[in-house]
């Protein structure tokens, strides 16, 4: 089991309008096991983790703690990155690929 994520998954409930028996619903689970998440009183494995970042239309890291979500990239370096992914890509074609015909 991980840690209890009570305060992530009613915050994104919430911001997606969603009644704990709506999110029950669409995670497969009832409404009394939404509220014992959101409660504190349950904690979740990582197959209800999916179910309801599924449901949630977010990403299953999402419904961490803030302070244990992978850092958002700047620009920059988003940018740094699509190039190295690039430039590794034109690498590994064969040469026939790479020049113009």
């Amino acid at each position: 089991m991980i840690y209890c994520m009570k305060n992530r998954v009613k915050i994104l409930r919430q911001e997606k309008g969603l009644s704990q028996t709506e999110l029950a619903e669409k995670a497969g689970t009832v409404q009394a096991h939404i509220a014992n998440i959101e409660n504190g009183k349950r904690d979740i494995d990582i197959e209800m983790m999916i179910k309801l970042a599924k449901a949630l239309g977010v990403k299953a890291y999402e419904l961490l703690p803030e302070e244990e979500q992978p850092e958002t990239l700047t620009p920059e370096e988003q940018a740094f990155i699509d190039l190295f992914r690039k430039t590794k890509e034109t690498a590994n074609k064969p040469a026939s690929e790479t020049k113009a015909g």
